[in-house]
């Protein structure tokens, strides 16, 4: 697949909320998350750890009230992504992520995936 290909892809997937169907068929197994904002989470490699660190996640969540996926921007090895999230929390409160999702590629996968918000 090219890089365009696989951010048509990745864009679509998220747009779906098929997020398992991201790890499993775009990123290499080995693939690292960044995400310097977060106390727990800053830096997870494999994809195996990526979908422990969603499902921790997850457990704080009621529901989503909303979700933008923006359409991507391919350039050379790399895709940023526009990223909007309202979610609602267990405890009754909301949490509201404003984000750009920079993707890098090699080979035909995501090797890295880098949160900033």
């Amino acid at each position: 697949m090219t890089n365009q290909e696989i951010a048509n892809k990745l864009v679509g997937l998220l747009r779906e909320g098929q997020f398992e169907a991201v790890y499993d068929g775009l990123f290499h197994p080995d693939a690292e998350h960044i995400e310097p904002q977060s106390e727990h989470f800053a830096h997870v490699k494999g994809v195996t750890a990526i979908k422990a660190k969603d499902a921790a996640m997850g457990e704080h969540l009621a529901g989503i009230e909303s979700m933008k996926v923006g359409d991507a921007i391919v350039a050379s090895k790399h895709i940023a992504l526009p990223y909007k999230l309202t979610a609602l929390l267990k405890d009754g409160n909301k949490m509201a992520m404003d984000e750009i999702i920079l993707y890098t590629i090699a080979d035909g996968k995501i090797i890295k995936e880098e949160f900033f918000y």
